[in-house]
């Protein structure tokens, strides 16, 4: 039994990877820096550390660790010491696919956007026509109350253990590390502009992750980002290419947008592929609720109710609040949005710049950048932002001043939504528990 330490064990996509490998017979402990993630609480304290250290490296065999310590943290006294002792170094990503994805029929959701959607969607469908899937995916499923499910590994072909659904993350090629049986592509649009150099290389990743794929790729061929990829995808095998564009679903869906129309059609296509019956497929799809943190429902405050919404992208904004503003036609709506990350600000700030100019709703407020794993250098600011908009409904509010600010003006609203891929989540859910 090897002992992997994960470091990081906080972040959403390595808790559940740890999760997985625990319950594969991998004996497991992490650390991180934020003793109150979310998703430690999935963990025995025991096995979790705060902070780093070497002495967490007692026993362990693998490393394996988020992507971006080795560009942001390359001093890691874990790092070094583990790389010292001649250790197993991997990111998660790359011990999943190397460790636990081995054996199985392997399912990957890929894109620009609607990868937890599409992977939440796939995830319940698979378990509600008993396939019994094992899942990764960044989001919490409200029926699992976890990021993460585990198949029991009932055979599937000769060889195969069982079914593996992951949520494939394009960053810093970390969806390289998986060779999937059947790949779902839902949308290709530049991103990421702190490790690709530009569109041509974002596009590059995919054509590598999608020649990997083994027998089928179900794509959104609507989209122009992936009609480009797929015209210079080449694979060693007979892979089969569904367009789900054109194949849309015919009944109403629990959650709104077209994108989620888009999504669900993509998972129906799955479906068939993997000869499930097409009344199984669409009583799970039309049931579906969503799940964290994807325009999701957090209570109200006095009448006004209150959304959570990871969107980050201007494109997701876009789409998001749109649909919102089709569901909330006659409803007064307060948009509170964080930017994410100040590459991609400054990459995407003339499309920020348009998509916020034009967002149906009755005000907007905008907080500081999120830095995530970057350092604030000048690059850009909320306030440049706020300038280029010019508008009076548009508007730069700092974080200390956010609760006092909408606990006064909750009551003008029907609506606000939340939006960011930062801490604004936990700012939105204090705001409601206050």
């Amino acid at each position: 039994m090897k002992h992997v330490h994960f470091l990081g064990i906080g972040g959403s996509g390595t808790s559940a990877a740890a999760a997985i490998a625990q319950a594969q017979g991998y004996k497991i402990s992490g650390c991180d820096k934020d003793p109150q993630a979310d998703f430690l609480k999935f963990f025995p304290k025991e096995q979790i550390f705060i902070e780093h250290s070497p002495k967490h490296l007692k026993g362990v065999n693998i490393l394996a660790t988020t992507p971006a310590v080795f560009s942001l943290d390359p001093h890691n006294p874990e790092l070094l010491e583990a790389q010292k002792r001649g250790l197993e170094v991997l990111t998660w990503q790359e011990f999943m696919g190397k460790y636990l994805e081995k054996d199985k029929f392997v399912i990957a959701i890929c894109g620009t956007h609607g990868k937890t959607t599409t992977t939440a969607m796939s995830s319940l469908l698979l378990e509600e026509a008993k396939f019994d899937p094992t899942v990764e995916l960044g989001s919490v499923i409200p029926q699992w109350g976890t990021n993460y499910r585990i198949g029991k590994g009932k055979p599937v072909l000769s060889g195969v253990e069982g079914y593996f659904i992951t949520e494939a993350d394009e960053f810093s090629d970390n969806f390289l590390a998986s060779h999937p049986d059947i790949t779902i592509l839902t949308s290709v649009e530049m991103d990421h502009p702190e490790f690709f150099k530009d569109f041509t290389d974002y596009k590059k990743s995919f054509q590598k992750f999608l020649s990997q794929t083994k027998k089928t790729i179900i794509a959104n061929l609507a989209n122009s980002g992936v009609k480009e990829v797929l015209a210079s995808h080449s694979s060693s095998g007979n892979t089969k290419i569904i367009d789900y564009s054109d194949k849309l679903i015919d009944f109403p869906l629990q959650v709104l947008g077209q994108f989620n129309i888009l999504n669900a059609s993509a998972v129906y296509q799955l479906g068939l592929a993997l000869g499930i019956n097409p009344e199984i497929i669409k009583k799970s799809l039309s049931s579906y609720q969503g799940t964290g943190r994807r325009f999701e429902y957090l209570g109200k405050v006095g009448k006004t109710e209150i959304y959570s919404d990871f969107g980050h992208h201007p494109t997701e904004i876009k789409l998001t609040i749109k649909a919102a503003r089709e569901k909330f036609s006659d409803k007064k709506i307060l948009l509170v949005f964080q930017p994410h990350m100040f590459s991609r600000t400054k990459a995407l700030f003339t499309d920020f710049v348009k998509v916020l100019s034009n967002v149906p709703v009755d005000k907007t407020y905008l907080l500081d950048i999120y830095p995530s794993r970057e350092i604030d250098t000048g690059l850009v600011s909320s306030q440049e932002l706020v300038e280029a908009v010019n508008k009076p409904n548009f508007r730069y509010l700092e974080k200390e001043k956010i609760k006092e600010t909408l606990h006064h003006e909750a009551s003008d609203y029907d609506i606000i939504i939340f939006m960011g891929a930062g801490d604004i989540d936990k700012i939105a859910r204090g705001f409601v528990n206050q």
